[in-house]
C-alpha cells in the first residue's frame, strides 16, 4: 500500500511556545443588562444553558432551574433531583428533561418525572422505574422494576407516550445499556436488551440496520464505526448506512469519526500503546503509522499532540504543519472530552475552549486552525477559565471580584455568563431567599 509521508512543515511565528494570534482580552464587567441571580448555599451552576434554561443544582443531587429572562421556573420549593448522575444529566434537549421526585409527600422513595420550560411538568405512571435523560426530545424508559422476571425498555417522547414499538425490548437478568443515543443523519444507534446487541434505528423508530454489533457509535459523513467479535476478539471497523461492513473490522481500539473524508484510527491493542494513522473511506491508510495522537479535522485543519509530552500543532489537509500551539510538554493536553469514551473532539460554532490546556491556557477559547481568539482575565489581570460557548453566544466562568459596587462591595468569586465582548449577562450570588419558582402545573 502506497501511503504518503506524514511531513510537518512548521509556517508558525512562534513566541513563548504559543502560536501567534491576534487574540481578544477580555474582562468580565457589569452593563444595564446583567441580570442577577439568587442561588441557595453552596448551590451550582451548569455551564450549558439548553433550551433557554439555566441548570443549578443544590444539596447534593436537588436542580432548580432558571430562564433567560433571570427567573426561576422550577424553584427550591419544588423539589426534585438528578437521579442517577450516570445516566442523567439533568440538561434539558428537545423541550424537556427528566428528573426524580416523590410524587407525595409520604413516598418512600422518588420517580422519574418530565418538566417543561414552561414551567409544566409530568409525573409518569407508576410501572415507569426508570427514565434516561433526553436527547432531542426522545428517552430511553424501563417498566417495571424485577430485573429477574424482566423489565421492559422501551422508547419515549417527551410527552411521556410510548413510540418505536419496533425497538422494544426485555432486560432480564442484568440491566444492559440504558443510554438514549442522539438521532445522527436520519440514525440513532440503540440497544437490544434480549440480543445484547446494538444496531440502529431510522429517524420514524424503524429498524434500519439489525442489532449485531458489541458496540456502536453514531454515523458521520455516511459511515458510523461498529465493533464485531472476530475470534474472542473484539476489532472495530465502519460501516454505511445499509450496514454493509466497507472499512474491514481490523481495529482493536476506538476510532475516530470521520469528518472531512478522513477517521484517525489508533493501532495497538493497549489504551496506553499504539500508534496512529488516517485514513479514508475505503479503509486505506494515507498517511504512515505515527506515534502521535491526531485529531478529527475540522474546516480543513487537525489538531496533533506529538508523543505525550511532545508540541502540540496544527496540520492541515496536507498534512503539513501550519501552526505550534504549544512547542513542548503538551502533556496535559487531552484529544478526548472529560468522561467520553470517543476519541477526538470537534469544533461546535467553529470554536472551542482548550481541553485541560495546562500550559496552554485552560479556557482559552480557541479556532480549528489554531488562533486564540478569546481570552478572559479578572479585574486584576488573572486568567480565567471560559467553559465552551453554550446557548445565546455565551460563555460560563468564575470570577473573582474585589470591592464590586454590584457585589456589595465585596470580595467575592462569582459564577457568571458573559459574551465575547466580557459583558457578564447573568450574575449569581447566594441568598437566604429568592430561589423560589411560582407553582408549576402538573399536566396529564
Amino acid at each position: 500500500m502506497n501511503k504518503n509521508k506524514l511531513k510537518f512543515i512548521s509556517i508558525a511565528i512562534i513566541t513563548a511556545g504559543i502560536s501567534l494570534c491576534f487574540a481578544q482580552t477580555v474582562t468580565p464587567h457589569f452593563t444595564e443588562r446583567s441580570k442577577k441571580i439568587v442561588l441557595p448555599k453552596d448551590a451550582l451552576v451548569n455551564p450549558n444553558i439548553r433550551d433557554g434554561m439555566i441548570t443549578v443544582s443544590y444539596g447534593g443531587n436537588g436542580l432548580a432551574y432558571v430562564n433567560t429572562e433571570g427567573k426561576y421556573v422550577f424553584g427550591t420549593d419544588f423539589p426534585v433531583s438528578i437521579g442517577n448522575a450516570f445516566v442523567n444529566s439533568g440538561l434539558f434537549s428537545g423541550g424537556a428533561v427528566t428528573v426524580w421526585r416523590k410524587k407525595k409527600p409520604d413516598d418512600f422513595g422518588v420517580s422519574p418525572s418530565i418538566l417543561y420550560p414552561n414551567g409544566k411538568y409530568k409525573d409518569l405512571p407508576n410501572d415507569i422505574s426508570f427514565l434516561s435523560q433526553f436527547e432531542d426530545g426522545v428517552a430511553i424508559a424501563q417498566k417495571g422494576d424485577n430485573v429477574i422476571m424482566g423489565v421492559k425498555q422501551i422508547f419515549m417522547d417527551k410527552n411521556g407516550k410510548e413510540i418505536y414499538p419496533k425497538l422494544t425490548s426485555t432486560q432480564k437478568g442484568s440491566i444492559g445499556d440504558t443510554k438514549i443515543y442522539p438521532l445522527r443523519e436520519k440514525h440513532r444507534v440503540y440497544y437490544n436488551a434480549d440480543l445484547k446487541k446494538y444496531g440502529y434505528a431510522d429517524d420514524k423508530g424503524n429498524i434500519a440496520i439489525k442489532p449485531q454489533y458489541e458496540k456502536a457509535l453514531s454515523f458521520s459523513e455516511g459511515l458510523a464505526a461498529v465493533q464485531i467479535l472476530d475470534g474472542q476478539k473484539a476489532k472495530w471497523g465502519f460501516i454505511d448506512t445499509k450496514g454493509k461492513m466497507v472499512v474491514p473490522a481490523t481495529y482493536i481500539l476506538q476510532p475516530g469519526k470521520f469528518s472531512e473524508g478522513l477517521a484517525a484510527v489508533r493501532i495497538g491493542e493497549a489504551d496506553y500503546d499504539f500508534e496512529m494513522a488516517y485514513i479514508d473511506k475505503t479503509g486505506k491508510r494515507v498517511i504512515d503509522n505515527v506515534k502521535w495522537f491526531l485529531n478529527e479535522f475540522s474546516g480543513g485543519f487537525a489538531w496533533v499532540k506529538k508523543e505525550v509530552c511532545g508540541k502540540l500543532v496544527v496540520i492541515d489537509k496536507e498534512f503539513k504543519e501550519v501552526s505550534t500551539i504549544l512547542a513542548e510538554n503538551a502533556c496535559n493536553f487531552k484529544m478526548q472530552y472529560e468522561g467520553s469514551n470517543d476519541w477526538g473532539f470537534d469544533f461546535p460554532n467553529g470554536q472551542i475552549a482548550a481541553i485541560d490546556g495546562s500550559a496552554l491556557g485552560e479556557g482559552d477559547i480557541y479556532t480549528p486552525n489554531g488562533s486564540r481568539i478569546l481570552r478572559a482575565v479578572d479585574p486584576e489581570g488573572n486568567h480565567i477559565i471560559l467553559s465552551k460557548q453554550t446557548e445565546g453566544e455565551l460563555y460560563f466562568a468564575k470570577v473573582y471580584f474585589k470591592n464590586e459596587p454590584h457585589l456589595g462591595a465585596k470580595d467575592v468569586d462569582v459564577p457568571l455568563f458573559m459574551n465575547a465582548k466580557g459583558e457578564i449577562i447573568y450574575y449569581f450570588q447566594q441568598g437566604n431567599e429568592g430561589y423560589e419558582g411560582p407553582k408549576p402545573t402538573a399536566v396529564k
